[in-house]
């Protein structure tokens, strides 16, 4: 409840906050992280892409997400990245 509380009352976009919600919704309720794909919160959202990235942005300068990009150890490629909600 608390996340919800808390963006419920940040000062926001309601973009921001659906996108908060989408990774709310994947993250482990110890650790409080998860690591959908971008796609995947396209999907379950209705937004963009673009808008996804855009918003996942104003999250991590609001200081409600921290995002930590991830690569393959085999060949150093891209995957999802794990966000930890704040």
């Amino acid at each position: 409840m608390y996340f919800y509380k808390k963006v419920s009352s940040a000062n926001i976009s309601p973009t921001a906050k659906t996108v908060y919600r989408a990774l709310l919704y994947y993250a482990n309720r110890e650790t409080w992280s998860c690591f959908p794909s971008i796609a995947t919160l396209s999907k379950d959202t209705g937004l963009s892409k673009r808008t996804i990235i855009r918003q996942i942005a104003v999250l991590e300068k609001e200081d409600l997400l921290l995002r930590i990009h991830r690569t393959r150890e085999k060949n150093n490629g891209k995957t999802s990245n794990i966000y930890f909600l704040n």
